[in-house]
């Protein structure tokens, strides 16, 4: 059996000609984004989940493999984002020209399946360990269907360790490891709860630690990034996991919530066991901005906290990189320049803005279409960097200008200096407090 799974290219950075300017004249930002670009954990799972005998080819166009469709596969997979799925359309239609078998998954492939079908043979619908072997068993005797759909949340403990050695370690500086799938918050713009429920689910200590030594084997020395959406929720797992992974001196990162910063016995952990950054996803400062993103306002309810927090954070010698969005009901102009004064002034190693994005299959999206607001179906410029709504308080030139102005100051000279400063005081007030 020979099998292509294909990563296929998308769009970075989007197609806002305010943003692309800037951009063009700093690096700074792709230097970041960089450095924890890793390959897809999704398809390198699946890899997982084949027999040992079977032939793989992992091709990632979206760090500048070529997809080769001259060679002959029984039959090739792709996965990806919304941003992504007109790529993997084209790809699936060329294959299929060539006679080729073709399946595609994710998360935009699941809202979607009719979508899909027009240009894929089989889609599936849900996580990847719950169909894959059926898939497998039924193309083996000619017999694959039309759509896959699992029934329920697989048991992550079952879950196969990547196929890292699948890829090319010069295209990558970073591996990923997802310990966790599931989240118990209701942010109407997230897919979270749409893939992976809001049932809080982890793989054991041990698995985590067996794909640490795998990605040691493709390099000596990874950073290693935790792709998980929330990774400490569960407290008692996660300290059993930090005293593990300390063994084995590597450095990483993760994505987790502000409330990291009230769980001190998780707090004292993360700087011993290798943690250098945590992505945190603030989304705005404003707390009736932060009421329309959930309906059960966690976040909102903790706004007027978000500046002790990171102090708690930074504190324990964490480096924080924050996550904002723009563009909420309650959002005007002058919000661009608050965010990011509080962003410089509170000290955050790097920053991410984005513009807020209804995906398909989100509360918010179900809301914006109700509304009449969505101003735009092309999937590719789902990126988190264009304008596809109708914002309420601001033009659609206004909100693309302005997360481009965040961006030069946040990254200007001036902002980077005063955040390096005060970096630089919060680690040597963690070390003191390690003495």
């Amino acid at each position: 059996m020979k099998v292509a799974l294909i990563v296929p290219k998308g769009s970075k950075y989007g197609k806002n000609p305010y943003l692309k300017a800037f951009l063009e004249q700093s690096d700074l930002v792709s230097r970041f984004y960089g450095s924890w670009e890793t390959p897809n954990l999704s398809l390198l799972t699946i890899a997982g989940l084949f027999p040992p005998d079977a032939d793989l080819r992992f091709i990632d166009e979206d760090h500048g493999e070529t997809v080769p469709f001259e060679e002959e596969f029984d039959f090739v997979m792709l996965t990806g984002m919304t941003q992504q799925i007109r790529r993997a359309y084209e790809i699936c239609i060329a294959f299929h020209e060539r006679g080729v078998y073709s399946v595609i998954g994710g998360i935009h492939a699941a809202i979607y399946p009719w979508e899909a079908l027009e240009y894929a043979d089989t889609v599936m619908v849900g996580e990847g360990e719950e169909l894959i072997p059926q898939f497998l068993s039924d193309f083996y005797h000619g017999e694959p269907k039309k759509i896959y759909k699992s029934l329920h949340f697989c048991k992550l403990e079952k879950s196969p360790p990547p196929r890292y050695d699948l890829v090319n370690p010069r295209l990558y500086s970073s591996y990923s490891i997802q310990t966790t799938r599931g989240c118990p918050h209701t942010c109407s713009y997230c897919t979270l709860p749409v893939m992976y429920g809001s049932v809080y689910r982890h793989k054991t200590v041990e698995q985590v630690i067996n794909e640490i030594h795998q990605i040691k084997k493709v390099q000596d020395s990874p950073f290693v990034f935790f792709a998980d959406d929330n990774m400490f929720i569960d407290g008692p797992y996660s300290v059993n996991l930090l005293a593990e992974i300390q063994k084995e001196n590597i450095v990483w990162g993760t994505q987790t919530d502000i409330a990291i910063a009230k769980k001190p016995d998780i707090l004292k952990l993360l700087k011993q066991a290798g943690c250098r950054w945590l992505f945190i996803g603030f989304e705005n400062i404003s707390q009736q901005s932060l009421e329309t993103l959930d309906r059960k306002r966690w976040k909102a309810n903790l706004a007027r906290e978000y500046s002790q927090m990171i102090d708690a954070i930074h504190g324990a010698g964490i480096n924080i990189w924050g996550s904002f969005m723009f563009g909420t009901d309650c959002d005007t102009v002058d919000t661009f320049s608050d965010v990011c004064d509080f962003t410089i002034q509170n000290g955050l190693y790097s920053g991410s803005f984005t513009i807020l994005t209804p995906l398909p299959g989100t509360e918010l999206f179900q809301t914006m279409q109700r509304e009449k607001r969505i101003l735009d179906y092309d999937w590719s410029r789902y990126t988190f960097w264009d304008v596809v709504y109708q914002p309420l308080w601001m033009t659609e030139q206004e909100l693309a200008q302005g997360v481009a102005f965040v961006y030069d100051k946040f990254y200007s000279p001036e902002g980077v200096n005063k955040r390096m400063s005060l970096i630089k005081k919060n680690v040597l007030r963690s070390e003191r407090r390690a003495e």
